[in-house]
């Protein structure tokens, strides 16, 4: 099932353009566990492309903004945010201060497997954007209880919105910067994963080309989820609503 997930590493070194430049963006918060292994293991699926390693920290009083700034290597690029703490603004902030044309957001908890990297990025030569998806044929949650529950709500956002992204909750995906700047981000970047509906409910209003993926849902190597599973739940849906019948800020 593996190898279905995702493209052999052969096939992108000659495919890529020798311009393009790679932005992981890595949001965080308390990771301090997780992030070295993150950066790592990132740097060694990007070995066949120009790229950098995005990390902005909402002021973890663990010590993530300290590892990642002292990290020896020039393709990690770490930034504090000390004030408004937010997912969302803290992926804004590193969309807007990455350097690289290609832009990919992912969990720093290994919740996003990196090995799917290569294959999000490979398809932006045909698509201008590549969603991993854990409700196409071959994604799953290993917790059946949260795989049912967020399939449910997501035909809900389906429903509501009238469009076809299967997983507008995930939050792991790549576009290339151009296309993003496109869109308004003060619409978009605001709250926590509920920013994700926005931003797929604004591509697809945008006419933006979207291929999903699918994505089997990785383990946390270290600390506890940030989450809190039914209480998201009813934020999210209350978020859907306003933002198709107008009253998202």
């Amino acid at each position: 099932m593996e190898d279905f997930l995702f493209c052999p590493y052969l096939k992108f070194k000659s495919c890529m353009d020798k311009s393009d430049y790679v932005s992981v963006i890595v949001p965080c918060y308390n990771e301090s566990g997780n992030i070295i292994p993150l950066i790592e293991a990132i740097h060694k699926e990007l070995a066949f492309c120009k790229h950098q390693v995005v990390v902005v920290d909402d002021n973890s009083p663990d010590g993530t903004y300290r590892l990642a700034k002292n990290y020896p290597a020039d393709y990690v690029k770490a930034i504090l945010r000390t004030s408004d703490p937010s997912l969302a603004k803290s992926i804004r902030t590193g969309i807007e201060q990455s350097d690289g044309n290609i832009l990919v957001v992912m969990d720093s908890d290994f919740n996003h497997q990196p090995h799917y990297l290569p294959c999000l990025i490979k398809n932006l030569e045909f698509y201008d954007c590549v969603s991993a998806s854990r409700f196409v044929y071959g994604g799953k949650m290993e917790s059946r209880f949260r795989h049912l529950a967020s399939w449910v709500f997501n035909i809900f956002v389906r429903v509501v919105t009238r469009k076809f992204v299967t997983d507008s909750l995930y939050g792991f995906w790549a576009a290339r910067k151009e296309f993003i700047e496109k869109l308004d981000y003060d619409k978009i970047f605001w709250g926590y994963g509920d920013y994700c509906i926005r931003l797929m409910y604004y591509l697809q209003m945008e006419q933006a080309t979207i291929l999903q993926i699918p994505a089997v849902n990785g383990k946390r190597l270290a600390g506890e989820s940030n989450s809190r599973f039914i209480k998201v739940f009813f934020q999210y849906a209350q978020e859907t609503l306003k933002l198709v019948f107008g009253r998202n800020k």
